[in-house]
């Protein structure tokens, strides 16, 4: 189990949010996002995937779950 931010995770809010695997996170993201940031939620559901900002961003999440460490 690892712990992350919504800020971690390109949000605004400082929520932790935990998942074991890094599809669960990005699903606890998006759910937290959903709820919390609405209008940033659907700003990232209506961007594509190839978009240069998705795929950066990708990129960093990728980076930064692995560098997370497990919980304690």
């Amino acid at each position: 189990m690892k712990t992350m931010t919504c800020a971690q995770m390109g949000g605004m809010c400082d929520t932790a949010l935990h998942a074991g695997t890094k599809d669960e996170m990005m699903q606890a993201g998006m759910a937290h996002l959903e709820v919390a940031h609405p209008e940033m939620a659907e700003s990232v559901k209506s961007m594509p995937k190839e978009d240069p900002m998705m795929v950066a961003w990708v990129e960093k999440f990728n980076a930064d779950w692995e560098s997370t460490p497990e919980d304690a």
